[in-house]
Formats: C-alpha cells, structure tokens, sequence
C-alpha cells in the first residue's frame, strides 16, 4: 500500500510535501492526477506539527472530493469534524495550519521576496549612478560643518 511506503513508521501521518505524489498515486475513485496541487489546497485540510497531515484528514478530504460534497467555504479549520473522527487522532495531532494557509504564506513570502530584490536592485542602480564620492573629509571639517554651519577654508 502506497502508504506505508510515504510512512515507514505508520504513523498515521505523511508529509505535506508528500501529498501530491500520494493523491496521484492512489487507485480511482480516490486518486486525483497530478498537476493536483490546487486541488489539494482548496480542501483546506489541517498541517500539524513539522508539516506533517494526518491520515484521516486526508481519507476524509479526498472523499468529500470524489463525492461532490467539497464545500472550501464549509471546510473551515476543521471544526467541523466528526465527534468520531476525533477519537481516532493519535497524541502527537495538533494541527497548526491547513493547506490553505500554507499555501497563502508561500504565496505573500514570494511577493514579499520579489519586492525586496526590486528595492535592492533599485538601490544598488541608484549607488552606481551617482557621482564619484568626495575624497576623505578630516572629522575636524566634518564637526565644524555639523555644528558651526560654517564652511571650511582649505
């Protein structure tokens, strides 16, 4: 079974980076091909602890998926999980973040990197297009051009 190649230790957790490989590689009715990615993240499923997604979360987005019956605006945070459902979580399950919010941030991180190089590369165009730097004052000119207003006789 696919999972237990994603998760040696069964677990009951794989990693978020897996879930793609792991959506595609499933048999119909459940499998969703790749490119599946935005498809994953509108289930807006919960990411616990070290990016790891629990097993029941996934089995239970994937057939809401097959049924019809995904609702991202109905899928929240997770809080409307079956009482069942949540006997069935291990210890370790404490969700941080869902798909949705994870891809979210990867997106403003993205925007927020590209407007940092744009300023770094404005800046950097705007050092090199200045004039050459004067040569080295004395801190004696520069105290008596800060502090007297007055200009230096050379």
């Amino acid at each position: 079974m696919i999972q237990y190649v994603l998760d040696p230790p069964r677990s009951q957790f794989i990693r978020y980076e897996q879930f793609s490989d792991f959506a595609d590689e499933l048999e119909p009715p459940l499998r969703i091909p790749k490119p599946n990615q935005l498809l994953l993240v509108a289930m807006d499923l919960p990411i616990c602890e070290d990016d790891r997604m629990h097993c029941v979360d996934i089995l239970d987005g994937l057939t809401k998926h097959f049924l019809g019956t995904l609702d991202v605006s109905a899928l929240g945070t997770g809080t409307n999980i079956a009482i069942d459902m949540k006997k069935d979580r291990p210890k370790e399950y404490r969700p941080i973040a869902t798909t949705l919010q994870c891809q979210r941030d990867t997106y403003l991180t993205r925007i927020g990197l590209c407007g940092f190089r744009t300023n770094v590369e404005r800046n950097r165009f705007q050092r090199q297009s200045r004039g050459p730097v004067l040569e080295r004052a004395t801190i004696d000119e520069l105290i008596e051009l800060d502090d007297l207003g007055t200009p230096t006789s050379t």
